[in-house]
């Protein structure tokens, strides 16, 4: 598609090429006299002053806008009740150590109280 474009755009340019081509000119003679120069031409009339334009009418007064409603006034918010002092939760029971497992014993550190197993 491109090619038969490119193709037609060639062969159109081509004739159009060969018509401008200008032949060589052939040898001329010397220039001719100038020519004498003509009568100066009259010069014109004044145009006419144009009409003046009507004064446009003058527009009308726009209507004052009505005054808005004021609003009213919220009423005054519900106090709250006090709520209850709770129950005093009961008190959990001290767990035991877990065994440590075969092959260990428990080991207390002195320095910081801490109870670990430890390999026998």
């Amino acid at each position: 598609m491109k090619r038969l474009l490119i193709l037609g755009a060639f062969l159109l340019a081509l004739p159009i090429a060969g018509c401008t081509v200008t032949p060589t000119p052939a040898a001329q003679g010397p220039p001719g006299a100038t020519g004498q120069t003509g009568q100066t031409g009259q010069q014109g009339d004044p145009g006419q002053t144009g009409d003046a334009g009507q004064t446009g009418d003058r527009g009308r007064q726009g209507h004052p806008g009505d005054d808005g409603h004021q609003g009213d006034q919220g009423r005054a918010g519900d106090t709250g009740e006090q709520g209850r002092t709770g129950d005093t939760g009961d008190r959990g029971r001290q767990g035991h150590d877990a065994p440590c497992p075969a092959g260990e014993h428990r080991f207390t550190d002195r320095d910081t109280g801490r109870v670990s197993c430890v390999k026998d």
